[in-house]
């Protein structure tokens, strides 16, 4: 709401521009100018609630509390207004306002909705009040809890006097007034117990767990406090489309779009008292707390699921994952399977590794993500997040973590999901599990180690046959995969029967997976994503330096070295092992084409950084290959000039002017 200028001569130039779209709604060019001249001057004359006086006078506290009252005349006006622009708004659910109606006044009751604009309070009012006789009596009882600075623009404080509000101060707000932070605690504990007070009454709190509002529409993680206005309530969930499309924060004019409002069925969170527990109704679903395990937590991640199950797939945010991809229609969460097809274990916990366990978790599987560090592992598993990559991202229930080697004794299939340069720590205690466990292994991670190819490292170091042995590679990114954008692999294995059965598992909305050009050659699809990594990291320098040098788009030079530095590849890729064809895959060219020009790959940008003087403190696979590289093949100028001259840039630390300078000479006689 602070992003609104708040300056009435940029209403007067603006805001009557709205008078399309009251008459597009039936009103006359006068009724039209006559409403909107009411809201300029209602906005204007409304003053601050009294509650706010407190900012001014902290000991005014006790007197005059937190809560503001409805204001009927501002309700009816506010009603009249947004009709005409939430016309084409429709409500889903009605019939579980029904089954609420009899609840109201018996038990406490909370309303949760996702949050994506400054009008979402209004919105629901207004939307509940016209749904049916029952969602009138709901919207009538409904107090908001609003944030200090949701009173503070006089555009939107109008909407605000349409139900009761309690003030309360952000974390957010509290951190950038560290002096009034006590003052900030105070109202905050005022505000949960008067919520309490009114709840008894037969009032009914309505708050955002998200805490502000999404910037893209999807779901945001639920903030902490919201758990003591959920405990032990009854929680209607609403969830919120489109309602960011009525007035972007850009603008003040008004647009009608095609939105939706969707009211859940009640839930019980977490458990009533004894004697309300016996007259309670036994239809209504229950949340009952977990007996083990964060219940703060717990209680707050289904919250969100009670929301996010209404709201379309793409608005999910970082509780995507917990959806059946499978489930293209609705939206099914995933469970624990009662008899599961697979049990999987992803051998490392790199960012490619977590990507495809939740991938597998689509299925009717049991994923086990292995690591040794305990903690890791412990912390993750109660979190339900990996706490490394993606610790943002909520996991489904079905993929767990262990530290315990143990886990890899029943694996029907083990995905190798660990670093090269940590292969070291993680395989250790795993040798004789992975002897007696005869089940396929497959690697999901480009790059060398120290020696060589990392199945042909761990074939030898464990004693894996070969007819175990599988890669699953292509041109993705694991970032892009658990935000469930479309993506691709191929799969090549030496027993190429194992090959369906892995692309099955694989496959879902949102995933494409397919075998390989030359499915048998695994070494093939290995090298193209392992030198890839290099290449990219040559091209990240390359790019650095032709900006520092000639500046300006340097799409010319980077496109016409991009063969150059192909062919270069596909050279080195036959001479290790590899088949010509299969470098023309996705795992070869596709993979090359998006780490060499992709917005957000890692070894581009380190090479970026290296060409413009800032080293990367991280390790990249291409800085890995390329850093072992000697120990695999001669790195002879005449033969391999691209990969010599990086050698001699980010392993020699040459000057990468002359570095580049050289290379440039060398190609243009190779």
């Amino acid at each position: 709401m602070a992003e609104k200028e708040q300056s009435v001569g940029r209403w007067q130039k603006e805001f009557f521009e709205n008078i399309h779209l009251f008459k597009r709604s039936g009103m006359t060019e006068e009724e039209a100018k006559k409403i909107l001249q009411k809201f300029l001057y209602l906005s204007s004359v409304t003053p601050m609630p009294p509650a706010m006086d407190v900012f001014k006078d902290p000991n005014s506290l006790e007197q005059v509390g937190v809560y503001t009252a409805p204001e009927e005349k501002a309700r009816n006006f506010m009603i009249e207004f947004l009709s005409p622009i939430m016309k084409f708004f429709t409500v889903e659910g009605i019939e579980n306002l029904a089954v609420l109606k009899p609840l109201i006044g018996k038990y406490p009751l909370t309303l949760i909705s996702n949050h994506l604009s400054h009008l979402d309070a209004p919105a629901i009012f207004q939307l509940l009040y016209h749904a049916s006789p029952e969602g009138r009596s709901v919207a009538e009882q409904l107090v908001f809890i609003a944030g200090r600075l949701a009173y503070e623009p006089d555009f939107t404080r109008l909407g605000l006097y349409m139900f009761g509000t309690l003030l309360v101060c952000s974390k957010r707000d509290m951190a950038d007034n560290p002096s009034l932070s006590d003052l900030m605690t105070k109202i905050n504990m005022r505000a949960f117990r008067h919520s309490q007070k009114l709840q008894s009454e037969g009032k009914i709190v309505a708050i955002f767990p998200e805490g502000t509002r999404s910037r893209d529409g999807r779901l945001m993680p639920f903030v902490d406090t919201v758990y003591h206005y959920v405990a032990n309530k009854v929680v209607l969930p609403i969830s919120l489309e489109k309602t960011d499309k009525i007035l972007p924060t850009t603008s003040l004019l008004f647009n009608q779009v095609a939105g939706k409002l969707v009211i859940g069925k009640p839930v019980l969170v977490g458990e009533l008292s004894r004697k309300q527990m016996e007259s309670f109704p036994k239809h209504i679903e229950h949340l009952p707390f977990p007996e083990h395990g964060d219940k703060k937590q717990f209680l707050i991640d289904n919250l969100a699921l009670l929301v996010g199950q209404n709201l379309n797939k793409h608005q999910h945010g970082i509780y995507r994952n917990l959806y059946s991809a499978d489930s293209r229609d609705q939206n099914k969460l995933i469970r624990i399977p009662k008899e599961s097809k697979e049990k999987i274990v992803i051998i490392g916990n790199s960012s490619m590794g977590i990507a495809i366990a939740t991938i597998l978790a689509n299925k009717d599987v049991l994923v086990k993500v292995y690591h040794p560090d305990a903690s890791y592992t412990s912390q993750s598993d109660e979190e339900r997040r990996d706490l490394k990559n993606y610790s943002l991202y909520k996991l489904p229930p079905n993929l767990t973590f262990t530290s315990d080697p143990e886990a890899l004794k029943d694996a029907t299939l083990f995905i190798q999901g660990t670093n090269p340069w940590e292969i070291h720590t993680v395989y250790p205690e795993l040798q004789v599990h992975l002897m007696k466990n005869k089940a396929p292994f497959f690697n999901v991670v480009k790059g060398f180690t120290s020696s060589g190819l990392i199945l042909d490292d761990l074939q030898q170091a464990l004693g894996i046959e070969d007819d175990r042995i599988g890669v699953i590679s292509g041109a993705s990114y694991p970032d892009q995969i658990m935000e469930r954008k479309i993506s691709g692999f191929e799969i090549a294995a030496a027993n190429e029967s194992l090959i369906p059965r892995v692309q099955k598992l694989l496959t879902t909305g949102y995933i494409f997976p397919r075998p390989a050009i030359v499915p048998t050659d695994y070494k093939g699809v290995q090298l193209g994503g392992a030198l890839k990594t290099i290449y990219a990291l040559v091209m990240g320098i390359v790019e650095g330096y032709f900006n520092q040098t000639l500046g300006g788009n340097v799409d010319n030079s980077l496109f016409h070295l991009s063969n150059r530095f192909f062919n270069e590849m596909v050279k080195v890729g036959v001479q290790m092992g590899g088949r010509p064809e299969t470098f023309q895959g996705l795992s070869g060219l596709t993979d090359f084409m998006l780490s060499c020009f992709g917005t957000d790959a890692k070894d581009r940008k380190t090479g970026y950084d290296i060409a413009n003087g800032r080293p990367s403190e991280k390790m990249s696979n291409g800085f890995y290959g390329l850093k072992v590289m000697p120990n695999l093949m001669k790195i002879d100028p005449e033969e391999v000039p691209i990969m010599y001259a990086a050698y001699e840039a980010v392993i020699n630390k040459k000057d990468v002017r002359k570095v580049a300078e050289m290379m440039e000479n060398r190609l243009s006689r190779v």
